[in-house]
């Protein structure tokens, strides 16, 4: 039999389990020191990038607004202001000579039931490129303007038609209504 037996003056003490302990601990805490250490390179990195990139668009924004001022006080200059009319002026009148008075006859035809009859036409060419078409029209009944304005209703050429007034005339003739109708005439080209 053994009998263990301690003569030391003080006694032994296993140290061992806190060595390993924090041995892994400081193995631990160098690892996230390390991750630490790395993504903070990294965000310093992009911000480092993220500065320079926003200089580089300020610089750029600060040319472009220069540029943007150089272009403006061009276009107050008179001669171009003048040259800027002039250039309104002819594409207008190429619009204008553009309208196709058949196409619109012809879409008119499609449309109109017999009952009615166009007493007059007047085209007018709108600031947006859209033709505005007023039209006085006679017919025998009410009922016939009213397939009328639907059947321009359902057109692809006609949009937002406006009844302006309606009266019977009182003299003697064919008509028993008058109505006044505007409508926008969408031109075949613009309808692709």
């Amino acid at each position: 039999m053994r009998v263990p037996i301690n003569l030391a003056s003080q006694p032994f003490v296993n140290y061992r389990r806190f060595v390993v302990t924090a041995g892994l601990l400081a193995v631990v805490a160098g690892g996230l020191t390390l991750f630490v250490g790395v993504e903070g390179l990294r965000t310093w990195h992009k911000r480092t990038t993220t500065q320079a990139r926003v200089q580089a668009l300020r610089e750029q924004r600060r040319d472009l607004v220069s540029e943007q001022q150089q272009l403006e006080a061009e276009l107050k200059d008179p001669a171009t202001v003048e040259l800027l009319e002039h250039v309104r002026f002819l594409n207008r009148v190429i619009q204008e000579k553009g309208f196709s008075w058949t196409g619109l006859f012809f879409d008119l035809q499609q449309r109109l039931p017999r009952q009615v009859r166009v007493l007059s036409l007047s085209p007018s060419l709108q600031d947006d490129g859209l033709v505005e078409v007023e039209m006085r029209l006679g017919s025998q009944s009410p009922q016939a303007v009213v397939r009328f304005l639907r059947s321009l209703e359902a057109s692809e050429e006609f949009r937002g038609y406006v009844l302006h007034s309606q009266s019977r005339p009182s003299g003697a003739g064919a008509d028993r209504l008058n109505a006044h109708i505007s409508a926008l005439y969408v031109r075949r080209s613009e309808q692709r």
